[in-house]
This record gives C-alpha cells, sequence and structure tokens, in this order.
C-alpha cells in the first residue's frame, strides 16, 4: 500500500456522520422533498434532538415558552437557523479537537469552520442570493481532512515550508508535493466517504483552487471566497492561513470589491462571540 493510499483509508477511521443528518441533506437536495420531511427526519435522533433543544432554549435566543420538540423549534427559529443550529453541533465533536500539524489549538479548527459558515450567510445576503443549508454544510465541514491529514503534515513539516519557500508556491501545493495529496481533496474525498451530495464535494474540492472546478462554480466559488476572508481575519487560519492565492476574477464574478470585504469581516466578528457563546465545542 502507498502513503497516499495509506492516508486515504485512514478516511475510515473518522466517526461516520450522523446517518439521519446524511438523510437530511439528500432531502435537502431533492426539489420534491418538504421542510417537514427533513425536521420528521432528524427529530428521530435523540443525542441531536436534545443537543439542539438545549440551545434553542438558551438565554441566547430568548424565546418566550421552552421548546420541547424540532417542530416546535421549528415554529420559532425556522428552517434554516434550525439546520444550522444542528450542523454546528454534530460538527462540534470531530471539529473541535486539536489539529496540532497545522498549529491549530482545541477549538481553533472548529470556530475557522463555523466562521466560514456564518460568511456563507453574510455573504448570500450582500449578493441578495438564499441562504441555502448545502452552502452552509460546504462552508462548515470543508477543513474536515485536516483532522486526519494533521499528524503527517506536522511528520513533513519543515519539508513543506522548505518548498513554500524555495519555489514560491502556495502551502496546499507543497502538502501535496511532499505528501502526494492535499487536505481539499482528502476533505473531498471523506465527504465522498459520506455520501454527502456532489454540490458539497465540488466546492470542498476546490476551496483553495476555485479555477480549477469544472462543474458547481457558483457554490465553489462562495466556498473559496467565504474560507479566504475567515482567514484574513486570523480565525483558525493556522500554520497555513496566509499562504493561499487570492484570485481577483471571483471578486469580479460577484462584483464586490475591498469595501465589502472589511464589512463581511466586521459583521463576522459580531456573530462568531453569539456562536461561541451559544455553542460548546466537546
Amino acid at each position: 500500500m502507498s502513503f497516499v493510499e495509506a492516508i486515504i483509508k485512514s478516511t475510515r477511521q473518522l466517526p461516520p456522520f450522523p446517518a439521519v443528518v446524511n438523510k437530511a441533506l439528500d432531502l435537502i437536495n431533492n426539489p420534491k422533498s418538504s421542510i417537514q420531511e427533513v425536521v420528521e427526519t432528524i427529530q428521530y435522533d435523540q443525542a441531536i434532538t436534545a443537543n439542539v433543544l438545549k440551545i434553542c432554549n438558551s438565554a441566547q435566543f430568548g424565546l418566550r415558552y421552552p421548546v420541547g420538540s424540532l417542530q416546535e423549534a421549528l415554529m420559532f427559529l425556522g428552517f434554516n437557523q434550525l439546520f444550522e443550529i444542528i450542523m454546528a453541533t454534530v460538527s462540534g465533536s470531530t471539529l473541535g479537537k486539536a489539529v496540532s500539524g497545522y498549529d491549530l489549538e482545541a477549538g481553533a479548527l472548529w470556530k475557522h469552520s463555523v466562521s466560514t459558515a456564518l460568511l456563507s450567510q453574510i455573504i448570500s445576503k450582500r449578493l441578495k442570493k438564499d441562504q441555502s443549508p448545502l452552502l452552509f454544510t460546504a462552508a462548515l465541514i470543508h477543513d474536515i481532512g485536516k483532522v486526519l491529514l494533521h499528524s503527517y503534515v506536522e511528520e513533513q513539516f519543515e519539508a513543506i515550508k522548505e518548498q513554500v519557500r524555495a519555489k514560491g508556491i502556495s502551502f496546499l501545493t507543497a502538502e501535496k508535493d511532499v505528501l502526494g495529496i492535499d487536505h481539499a481533496e482528502l476533505s473531498a474525498l471523506i465527504t465522498e466517504e459520506w455520501n454527502f451530495p456532489q454540490g458539497i464535494i465540488q466546492a470542498i474540492r476546490y476551496h483553495h483552487t476555485p479555477l480549477s472546478a469544472h462543474s458547481e462554480q457558483e457554490l465553489v466559488y462562495q466556498i473559496y471566497l467565504c474560507d479566504l476572508i475567515a482567514m484574513l481575519t486570523g480565525i483558525g487560519g493556522g500554520v497555513d492561513g496566509l499562504s493561499y492565492t487570492g484570485f481577483n476574477q471571483v471578486m469580479h464574478h460577484f462584483g464586490l470589491d475591498e469595501k465589502d470585504i472589511e464589512r463581511f469581516m466586521a459583521q463576522l466578528g459580531d456573530q462568531i462571540q453569539k456562536v461561541e457563546a451559544m455553542i460548546q465545542v466537546q
């Protein structure tokens, strides 16, 4: 077995994503499905439901009456906010751990991931686009591959750093040159293993190289932009945070300028504090 094959095989070491969330994503991706079907699917997972209701009934939401079911939470919060709480909750156990190879302490990767997901909402609002649950999910788990790859990066860090310095290439390219695979590709392979929709897989695979995507460009461009702005704020960027390429084509595609980026960063600062207070990462 080659080194790369061993890394890819290690994707099965991650705990599987909750089956009910996979089912919910399938339903969301199916235009014939209803929001009611999605909630009815998730509500049978007792652990997820209990955790989500605990958050919904917290002081952060200030509901006039405590809610006792996902159906009631849906009435008060709306579907998008309820689904975002569900995804942020289930991802915390995997993304909340320390990722030492990328110099990220416990909770730092989760904070970066949630920041990217929040930016997907902030930017969608500026672009007058729907705040899609698929976009939020892709943003939230775009770096899941770092959870597995970080130990290999830690072993080969000096070699990767030397490639970046000597060749003037991005951390991603050096990572692939040294290890044979980069974290974006590994993240995409993990979501393939979890049977996620193709749009999410493509957005994750090309979140550092958006111009290489041959499909799902709109989704890919948005995830690329969200991740880049999250790194610019310094939230959970890690050792590779400032060694990626900026593509003006994406900014031009959305008709955005530097003032928009400044506004996105300011809005993110307000929102991430509220989310951190709401959800405690394990």
